[in-house]
């Protein structure tokens, strides 16, 4: 597993029938979501932090980069298929740029 670049990236996507739900349903979802990210990030960190070191390889800041930017593009393509949802897409950026304000990304437009 690499130290400095997360092995697994999770996506969910939530299908629902709008008429069963309340009004502003999604948005209270996303509202929820957002205050849970600090909790969520503390929890990752501490179940990386049991891998034993042996498992773990640092690859170099410009293979990270070219990770992220990879990412990244797939984010934008999906998101313009209509696939991931843009208002989603950018929650999740900003919890990406509260972790870690220095990613090329946070100072991007476009996703």
């Amino acid at each position: 597993m690499f130290d400095n670049v997360p092995v697994v990236n999770i996506t969910i996507e939530l299908i629902i029938r709008p008429n069963s739900f309340p009004a502003g349903f999604s948005l209270n979802s996303r509202e929820w979501l957002i205050q849970q990210i600090s909790t969520s990030f503390a929890m990752i960190k501490r179940l990386e932090d049991a891998i034993p070191t042996k498992y773990k390889y640092s690859i170099s800041k410009e293979e990270v980069e070219n990770y992220e930017k990879l990412f990244r593009e797939q984010r934008i393509r999906f998101t313009k298929d209509g696939i991931y949802d843009p208002v989603m897409m950018g929650v999740l950026k900003r919890a990406r740029c509260s972790v870690e304000r220095t990613r090329f990304e946070c100072s991007l437009g476009g996703e």
